[in-house]
């Protein structure tokens, strides 16, 4: 997931010229008994309206590195702030990640999730 996100936000800052990239992952392991990840990727729709480009550019990092991917239907959201329901919307999709089945099944130094870390601008 490290080499994954290194290539990926190294790729974002140099098109679209960002400065932060928001980030979630889990791990997970279930019936198929071969570990999959869920991803999620916050970055400002105001560089970025529609996500084709970026879906595209994760798929083709992830096949490299894993060679299989899978994108849900509708696999963005245009959160617009202080517009509570698309927060809301977001916030729903985005809590599945949290769901307690199928974690925990690793070797003791694998991590079952992580996010980036952003600090507040002091305009903010």
């Amino acid at each position: 997931m490290t080499a994954f996100n290194r290539r990926l936000h190294k790729w974002l800052k140099r098109k679209y010229n960002f400065k932060r990239v928001g980030f979630m992952w889990c791990r997970e392991l279930e019936t198929a008994k071969k570990q999959h990840y869920h991803y999620a990727l916050i970055i400002d729709g105001h560089k970025v309206n529609f996500p084709y480009e970026v879906t595209n550019k994760v798929k083709e990092l992830w096949r490299q590195l894993d060679g299989s991917e899978y994108f849900p239907d509708n696999c963005y959201y245009n959160v617009k702030r202080d517009d509570h329901e698309s927060i809301q919307d977001a916030i729903w999709r985005i809590s599945y990640l949290a769901k307690a089945r199928g974690k925990g099944y690793k070797p003791e130094q694998t991590k079952n999730y992580g996010t980036s870390r952003i600090k507040l601008n002091d305009r903010q």
